[in-house]
């Protein structure tokens, strides 16, 4: 192996040989065009939980991508995800996004690595509370610091977005599956975030609900935090049933999510 080429590293030697790999490749492929790959999200927290949540990274090249770009970025996600190089590799999610397009009103030809697969962009589709988090708080693993080049979001398109994941949460917010927890630690975490400006982690953010929260689903966040950093246990037949109690929870969330929203003065859109 070549000597290390990250500008930040981790305590898990298996996670910065992952990052090492992807860094290398993506400049192999992009060669002088690649930028900058930034880590936002939960890494950006030093909070990942493996086998759980996402490697959410930012690749930021110089120009629209061609369609050879992609082809060959879709061959490297394929190798990544092949169970060779483990589970940070199969975690990894993120945009290979044009500099142009770090101002979401710049169009621009993109390519989006998702959990549910690849999708070509011709506009920046992070939104502005995942951009918000990456000019904020984004970890520069390799090249440019291009953070200050994402224009500072306005208060109404943050708001905007926390509404965007209420509306989400009443329509898909269901128990019964281990991500079902996700929407009470994201309900903590964008509460949080609201009553205090702080971005944080989801682990952070469940110590916060919990001391914070007066409502009864934020007695839940403990247990969610622990089974976040341990998804094995879902076979354990207690917390599959504790799974399947969460609706009302879950409901319950978002309703608070609302409130506070609606306390800041905030109305969603017409429809």
């Amino acid at each position: 192996m070549k000597p290390m080429l990250l500008a930040a590293e981790f305590e898990d030697p298996l996670l910065n040989l992952t990052l090492e790999v992807f860094v290398r490749a993506a400049r192999d492929l992009l060669a002088d065009r690649l930028v900058s790959v930034v880590l936002h999200g939960s890494a950006c927290f030093h909070d990942l939980a493996p086998g759980y949540g996402d490697l959410d990274f930012l690749a930021v090249v110089e120009g629209d991508l061609t369609e050879a770009d992609v082809r060959e970025l879709l061959d490297l996600r394929l190798t990544l995800r092949n169970g060779r190089w483990g589970t940070y590799a199969h975690m990894l999610e993120g945009a290979f996004l044009p500099r142009a397009m770090l101002d979401p009103a710049t169009p621009g030809k993109a390519l989006w690595w998702g959990t549910t697969g690849e999708r070509p962009w011709e506009r920046n589709q992070l939104g502005w509370l995942v951009l918000h988090v990456i000019r904020e708080s984004g970890l520069v693993v390799w090249g440019q610091d291009i953070r200050r080049e994402i224009p500072p979001a306005r208060p109404a398109d943050l708001h905007a977005d926390i509404w965007a994941f209420c509306r989400s949460l009443r329509e898909h917010g269901r128990p019964g599956e281990l991500k079902s927890i996700d929407w009470l630690l994201s309900a903590a975490r964008l509460l949080m975030f609201l009553r205090e400006g702080r971005l944080s982690g989801k682990t952070d953010a469940a110590r916060w609900g919990s001391r914070h929260v007066e409502s009864r689903w934020a007695e839940r966040l403990p247990s969610a935090m622990r089974l976040r950093l341990k998804p094995e246990q879902t076979t354990i037949e207690y917390w599959q049933g504790w799974l399947n109690e969460l609706g009302p929870d879950i409901r319950a969330a978002g309703e608070d999510l609302e409130r506070e929203l609606a306390a800041r003065g905030f109305r969603p859109p017409a429809g």
